[in-house]
């Protein structure tokens, strides 16, 4: 596969943690950046960096994730949707910290704002894998990116 751009991305928006971790720590803000190589119309492989600090309830928490992911793109009219799949490590730190893999899917739709600039929301769902401590959890952002082309 030839490699047809660069993706430079931010992300803000809500991190809504699921199991015990929602009793013990409320829902936040979170950030994130975004790197992929496009290669082609149709695939991406994103590497996307995640974190946010919950506070609320009996102890604060912060996590951080690091996924890379392959994704499929469809763009009807102006809207590019988008889905993806791929692993991941996540880290929960509530004083210590510990490290989980796990796998994420995701779901976006992007305003085509120009050939190299995109906005717009995507959700993201981790499933983590391992011992008690690391619930699985998903995000809502909001999404600004540029492609830079190569070639």
């Amino acid at each position: 596969m030839a490699l047809d751009g660069v993706y430079l991305g931010a992300q803000v928006g809500q991190v809504g943690l699921t199991g015990p971790s929602q009793n013990a720590s409320g829902n936040a803000l979170g950030f994130g950046v975004d790197l992929g190589f496009k290669t082609g119309a149709l695939w991406d492989l994103t590497f996307s960096s995640q974190m946010s600090s919950h506070t609320g309830g009996t102890q604060s928490l912060k996590l951080y994730s690091q996924t890379l992911g392959v994704g499929f793109h469809v763009e009807v009219a102006e809207v590019d949707l988008s889905a993806g799949l791929g692993p991941g490590f996540y880290t929960f730190s509530r004083g210590t910290s510990n490290t989980y893999f796990g796998i994420h899917w995701d779901a976006a739709g992007d305003v085509v704002l120009s050939d190299n600039l995109r906005t717009g929301l995507g959700f993201r769902y981790h499933s983590l894998f391992g011992e008690s401590g690391a619930d699985d959890y998903w995000s809502v952002m909001m999404r600004l990116g540029y492609i830079f082309e190569i070639g």
